[in-house]
């Protein structure tokens, strides 16, 4: 299987100084930037299943879905480190050619999600003997994003003081202070890659393979700063308060 990247995760460290450029009569204010990358296993498996029908009643076809996602909720319970959900759902009407409608059409789905790939990869198994399967996910669990993130604070930090003293070097000033810290989260639409998507119909009835080494998630973090320098051209290393 071809091996996957997903877009970066982007932790911020966002570092501004108090008082305006303007304020700072003994020195300069620069805005600096760095960053800290790391790669996260896979942890975290998820899957989309759903059935489709029609009928010419919409009451019955309703009927028909909902039993069919109680069915499958219900052969989930078995699993007990696998969380199942029902998912979207939805109807719409046949027309013939002269606009007339003529049936219904309608589609109901299940979520799932779980750590246990083992498990998983069985359940979907079983429940594509009565739905089709959409598609199967591997990404990183919130737990493991946000250690990763946190893990990452103090390396972020070292590169920014690390830009801070190249350049305060080049500018022959000394660091005066890094006058406020605030570190957040910034969230850039992550998502894990889709591995098995739009199979054909006979595919979506195959047992399910799940490979969590087939990808891997990149968080970032990335930090920006407001630092003064004074006007001595002694050097010092840059020092938080």
């Amino acid at each position: 299987m071809r091996k996957n990247r997903i877009k970066p995760m982007l932790l911020c460290c966002m570092l501004a100084a108090a008082a305006p450029l303007a304020a700072a009569a003994d020195g300069i204010q620069l805005n600096l930037s760095a960053n800290a990358q790391r790669d996260v296993a896979n942890d975290q498996i998820s899957a989309t299943l759903y059935v489709q029908q029609s009928n010419n009643q919409a009451a019955v076809l309703a009927d028909r879905l909902n039993k069919a996602t109680a069915n499958g909720l219900a052969i989930g319970r078995g699993y007990k480190d696998v969380q199942l959900s029902s998912g979207s759902y939805s109807t719409w009407p046949s027309y013939d050619k002269n606009g007339k409608i003529t049936g219904w059409q309608g589609r109901s789905e299940i979520q799932l999600k779980s750590k246990d790939f083992a498990q998983a990869a069985e359940l979907i198994g079983k429940l594509q003997q009565t739905m089709l399967l959409e598609g199967v996910q591997f990404g990183v669990s919130d737990e493991a994003r946000r250690k990763a993130e946190q893990s990452m604070i103090p390396e972020a930090i070292a590169n920014l003081k690390g830009q801070a003293e190249v350049a305060a070097r080049a500018l022959g000033k000394n660091v005066v202070n890094i006058q406020q810290l605030d570190i957040g989260q910034q969230s850039h639409g992550f998502r894990p890659p889709v591995m098995m998507m739009k199979a054909s119909m006979a595919a979506r009835r195959r047992p399910t393979s799940a490979s969590p080494t087939c990808s891997r998630a990149r968080p970032s973090c990335n930090c920006r700063s407001a630092a003064r320098w004074s006007s001595s051209k002694a050097f010092s290393p840059a020092r938080l308060r």
